[in-house]
């Protein structure tokens, strides 16, 4: 029994690892792309708790490693780690407490999807694997959303959609996992680069729809595509040694 119960605690061990080096890769991962800067976050619901994990609100995100993820209950309390949630972790609480089906929260500040958004033009689906893209909601408060009160209109504005824009400010991605989440964050930016450039030529420009649309959405977002997202990003990452000293 003793031996059963030690492989337990080490197989626990491995596992809240494996949750950590997600959320940290990720972090690095946009950083690297420039989604993240000084700022921002990803966070990542133990399934069948009320705790995640999220990057604590002192380290770098240029530099974050595996020890710098702390977890925290649904009311943004300290469970484990000496640092301290980011001050908006209120978007990541909120959002867990309304959407059984989210398990990772990123909170990015894309330069696109801002531009789009302070030029006050929507987006839209306009290329392949960012054709996903269809209501996006605008929260209208800009400051940070370090209040219960702000993460629970934003929770409630983003409904049951996959992303919601903070004007002047970011974007909130939603996933069912860390590297949905990721993948999400990525190619919502590259659909708003794309959409920015061709209204440069023409304001008046032609978007998925119809059945077209549909297809395109059913063949971009395979559970496979997601992992061929994430590991293309991760080995560009380790070849430009931006995931050094990650554990």
């Amino acid at each position: 029994m003793l031996h059963q119960k030690d492989g337990r605690q080490e197989m626990n061990k491995v596992i809240v690892k494996d949750f950590k080096l997600q959320v940290a890769t990720a972090v690095r991962l946009l950083e690297n792309i420039d989604l993240l800067d000084m700022n921002g976050h990803v966070s990542f619901r133990v399934p069948g708790t009320d705790q995640f994990y999220i990057n604590s609100r002192r380290a770098s995100r240029a530099s974050v490693t595996v020890e710098d993820i702390v977890m925290c209950d649904l009311d943004g309390n300290l469970l484990e780690a000496d640092s301290e949630p980011p001050s908006e972790y209120h978007i990541h609480t909120e959002i867990f407490k309304r959407r059984s089906d989210v398990f990772s929260v990123i909170h990015n500040h894309p330069h696109y999807q801002t531009v789009l958004g302070i030029a006050d033009i929507p987006m839209q689906p306009v290329f392949g694997i960012g054709s996903f893209v269809d209501k996006v909601p605008v929260y209208e408060k800009s400051s940070l959303v370090n209040t219960v009160e702000m993460g629970a209109e934003l929770a409630e504005l983003l409904g049951g959609e996959v992303t919601v824009q903070i004007r002047h400010h970011g974007t909130v991605v939603v996933g069912d996992s860390v590297k949905a989440a990721f993948a999400k964050s990525v190619f919502l930016e590259e659909n708003a680069k794309k959409q920015y450039d061709a209204m440069l030529i023409r304001p008046d420009i032609r978007v998925l729809d119809g059945e077209n649309l549909v297809r395109t959405r059913e063949t971009n977002w395979q559970p496979s595509i997601i992992e061929k997202i994430w590991t293309y990003y991760q080995e560009k990452a380790m070849k430009e040694n931006a995931l050094a000293g990650l554990l």
